[in-house]
């Protein structure tokens, strides 16, 4: 009995481990961020949508798909955003229809902006998206504003 229990807890501990590690992996990862998949542990998490706006607090490490357009042509968006991190690191990233990762924002451990930033995105034609990107379950406070396409929330109710 007692070796079923310890056996139980090194396979408990592995996979706990093996999760993180892989969530670890994730950020640095282009490969893994421009694939349509999404990966994630989303701990604690408030969000809103209203209209073109996204205001949302998370504790979260992982990646998703917070924003998608499907471009006509090439043609220009604007972003308005906020990226503040109390502990652990974020990004937000660009990937645009050839599956190339652009950085629009890195912030880590107690990096807290309190002012909107704004950037004008240059998107190609086809499914141009951004992701959040974050490791050590990051906590995060994200706000941003775009003036086309569609808002998603951070986990499983898209």
């Amino acid at each position: 009995m007692k070796r079923i229990i310890i056996t139980g807890c090194i396979i408990s501990a592995l996979v706990i481990s093996g999760c993180s590690t892989n969530m670890k992996s994730v950020y640095s990862s282009t490969d893994k961020i421009s694939s349509n998949s999404n990966s994630f542990n989303l701990n604690d998490e408030s969000q809103t949508i209203d209209n073109q706006s996204y205001v949302g607090k998370l504790e979260f490490e992982g990646m998703d798909t917070i924003w998608s357009y499907n471009a006509e042509n090439n043609e220009g968006v604007e972003l308005s955003y906020l990226l503040s991190i109390a502990k652990g690191k974020a990004k937000l990233v660009l990937i645009n229809s050839n599956g190339d990762v652009e950085t629009i924002i890195e912030n880590e451990d107690n990096d807290q902006p309190t002012d909107m930033n704004s950037v004008k995105l240059s998107l190609t034609e086809g499914e141009n998206r951004i992701k959040l990107v974050a490791q050590d379950n990051a906590q995060i406070e994200l706000k941003f504003n775009v003036s086309k396409g569609d808002i998603m929330k951070v986990g499983f109710d898209k």
